[in-house]
């Protein structure tokens, strides 16, 4: 009591922010174990070559029109990593703040601590895949900054005003994100969608809005006809996947699709969190029979592929056959092997065809497996959709169009050579995009108060379980395999 009466502003505002805080400090925490890999390296040299004017015209003509984006980088990778790991964690803890906070419109404590447990669920060893200053700045920065360029828009729907410290901010932000092709089509499409919406309801068209819309626009046309993009295109189409030249239309939406879901499956969480609160949702809600069948079956789809794909990935981990089997006299015993982990041979078909999810190529369209992968990514994606509106109908479309977002900035990936090469990065967005419509899913339940206290401390305990496991996986991955 006494401290409150000392400094009552800043217990105020620990009392507010705490969940930040937190999450600040334990994002920090797993960036104390990152270390310079990859292309971190490859960019820390760049200007012990030449000028920064030189390298940005190396850039464009030869490899890339993320100029902003790079200039940055080659002086971040300079230096000592703690600069880069407080401006990380900072950027990422500011975009998390948002992106509530666009969702928690009723300051609902509780939606606030499932977004902060949501988010730490994020498997961030993906974004070391090419080197983490190289990954991060291209990824989860640009997610910030994209996220901070909707601050005035984000403002307005509160009947906050902006000063002019965060227009500019935001101008920066939205310079940064749109230099970045996955981000720039977002804030292209969010923007139009913004400024149609304005149009149809016939209210006055914001400026920044407009604005905004502009630059993307700009940023896209200096993607489409940067010469560096064309040519690491062909070289990746020679170097990295040749057979891509010989494909049409069909294969590229294979490519799509089946990799998107592949990558939303490896992570196991997320995305099955998302297809679980949303047919439990729709279980709540409606009486319909028909919706309800189906949402069972959806939940115990969902879990059948995670946990078969659990057991296969379990299975072939050296570590663990090392673990769970016995050698007798130095050799491998495989009768010993629990029944259930020998999927190969118990269960050809559904081993086969969960397999093809890793496969980093295009099989055969017309084999059995292939076509049970193929009807599985598409019940996935397209159930998801469906239930979704009929959740929110037609007067909610936001967390629809946030979904078909995030899908399309991973499927566009499709029509690209480095499909493959660029890994779980182009699923960064999709995975992000997901939480707040998780987090839109449970503000939903709260305001129909659908959630009773048991449900809610179960809910907690089960996402606090799952941060807690990966968190420590997390750091095991950097620590170790890294």
């Amino acid at each position: 009591m006494k401290l409150h009466n000392k400094y009552p502003k800043l217990i105020d505002y620990l009392k507010k922010y705490y969940p930040y805080l937190i999450f600040f400090g334990l994002i920090l925490f797993i960036h104390l174990f990152m270390d310079f890999t990859g292309d971190d390296i490859i960019f820390s040299k760049y200007l012990t070559k030449q000028s920064l004017i030189e390298f940005i015209r190396y850039k464009y003509y030869n490899w890339s029109s993320r100029l902003i984006i790079e200039s940055i980088l080659v002086y971040l990778t300079r230096y000592n990593m703690h600069i880069w790991l407080i401006l990380d964690t900072l950027l990422y803890t500011v975009g998390v703040y948002y992106i509530i906070k666009l969702v928690n419109r009723n300051n609902n404590k509780n939606i606030t601590i499932f977004g902060i447990l949501l988010f730490l669920m994020y498997p961030f060893y993906e974004l070391g895949s090419a080197g983490w200053i190289t990954t991060t700045l291209n990824y989860s920065w640009c997610f910030a900054f994209g996220i901070i360029s909707f601050i005035p828009l984000i403002k307005k729907s509160y009947n906050e005003k902006t000063n002019f410290s965060i227009y500019l901010i935001s101008l920066f932000g939205l310079l940064y994100a749109t230099n970045q092709e996955q981000t720039c089509a977002l804030i292209f499409g969010f923007n139009l969608l913004y400024l149609i919406n304005s149009i149809m309801k016939k209210e006055r068209i914001n400026n920044y809005n407009l604005l905004s819309l502009i630059l993307a626009s700009i940023s896209l046309i200096i993607i489409l006809t940067c010469p560096g993009n064309n040519l690491r295109f062909n070289m990746a189409l020679i170097n990295t996947y040749p057979e891509f030249a010989n494909y049409g239309i069909i294969q590229k939406i294979y490519l799509g699709t089946v990799p998107t879901v592949a990558r939303l499956l490896r992570d196991k969480i997320l995305f099955t969190l998302f297809y679980i609160i949303l047919n439990i949702t729709t279980l709540i809600k409606f009486k319909n029979m028909k919706l309800k069948y189906i949402s069972y079956f959806n939940i115990i789809f969902i879990l059948t592929i995670i946990l078969t794909k659990t057991v296969i990935d379990i299975s072939e981990m050296q570590s663990y056959t090392y673990i769970i089997n016995y050698t007798i006299n130095g050799y491998f015993n495989y009768d010993i092997v629990p029944p259930i982990i020998k999927l190969e041979s118990n269960l050809p078909i559904i081993s086969n065809s969960l397999h093809i999810f890793t496969y980093k190529k295009i099989p055969n369209l017309g084999n059995s497996s292939t076509l049970i992968t193929i009807t599985i990514s598409i019940y996935l994606i397209i159930s998801s959709i469906l239930m979704l509106y009929a959740n929110y109908g037609k007067k909610k479309l936001f967390p629809i169009i946030l979904f078909i977002a995030g899908f399309l900035s991973s499927f566009i990936m499709g029509f690209s050579p480095t499909v493959f090469d660029s890994e779980a990065r182009t699923c960064v967005f999709f995975h992000i995009l997901l939480i707040p419509i998780i987090l839109m899913l449970i503000n939903k339940l709260y305001e129909e108060c659908r959630i009773d206290y048991k449900l809610e401390k179960l809910m907690k305990i089960i996402f606090i379980i799952f941060v807690g496991f990966i968190y420590i996986n997390t750091i095991f991955i950097i620590e170790i395999i890294m």
